[in-house]
């Protein structure tokens, strides 16, 4: 019997159903994942660090975000804003100046926590360690439920590294804690921002756009 579509076999048509349909299993995995890990974006939802009401080490939160969240310290040591900072434990030195302005933000102890007053769907900054321990842990949380969490990258030196997620659920509280011996601390943080939508993953777009770019081909 012949093929219902004019001028296309059978086999084609079987064909170009199971990219389609792989194509959409790909994508819809993407898309059900909690965080993922997206590429530098922009935002009008910006903190430097710059322009906080606190002391050198305070341990009462900070207004940031123009008033649309708060900082505190996960286990109620300081924040510590600072143009430079250095670290010393036996032969290590660490140091790091900010990144961006005049101003970053980091803590002698425990983490730093983002409490946002607008649910969020995307999150990012640079992040740098003056202490000897790389990386740190970063979680997602909408009020007390987990969202999702994931490693933050950041190596030693000093260096300021890009790390950014996004979420499909929203979450409106962010922890941040390095992995320092037993009381973190030394991970700096600027150039934060936030963002109520979710920024598209690095390669789902080139996944869209190589479907459609298999579903022309196979129309042709």
């Amino acid at each position: 019997m012949p093929s219902a579509i004019t001028g296309t076999n059978t086999k084609g048509v079987h064909a170009m159903y199971r990219i389609a349909i792989a194509f959409v299993a790909a994508t819809s995995f993407a898309a059900s994942a909690d965080i993922v890990r997206v590429d530098e974006f922009s935002s009008l939802q910006f903190e430097g660090f710059n322009n906080l009401n606190m002391k050198t080490f305070d341990r009462n939160p900070v207004a940031a975000f123009d008033g649309m969240a708060e900082l505190v310290n996960t286990k109620g040591s300081f924040l510590h804003a600072t143009s430079r900072w250095s670290f010393r434990s036996g032969d290590w030195r660490g140091q790091a100046q900010a990144y961006e302005g005049a101003k970053m933000l980091g803590n002698t102890a425990g983490g730093i926590e983002y409490r946002f007053n607008t649910a969020q769907k995307s999150f990012g900054g640079f992040f740098a360690t003056i202490a000897n321990t790389p990386d740190a842990d970063i979680k997602f949380f909408d009020g007390d439920t987990l969202v999702g969490s994931d490693k933050l990258l950041a190596t030693v030196g000093g260096d300021w590294s890009w790390n950014g997620w996004a979420s499909d659920k929203e979450f409106n509280r962010v922890t941040v804690e390095s992995n320092y011996g037993n009381r973190g601390g030394f991970l700096m943080h600027d150039a934060v921002r936030v963002l109520t939508t979710q920024v598209p993953a690095p390669g789902s777009l080139a996944l869209l756009a190589t479907g459609l770019v298999i579903g022309t081909r196979r129309r042709r």
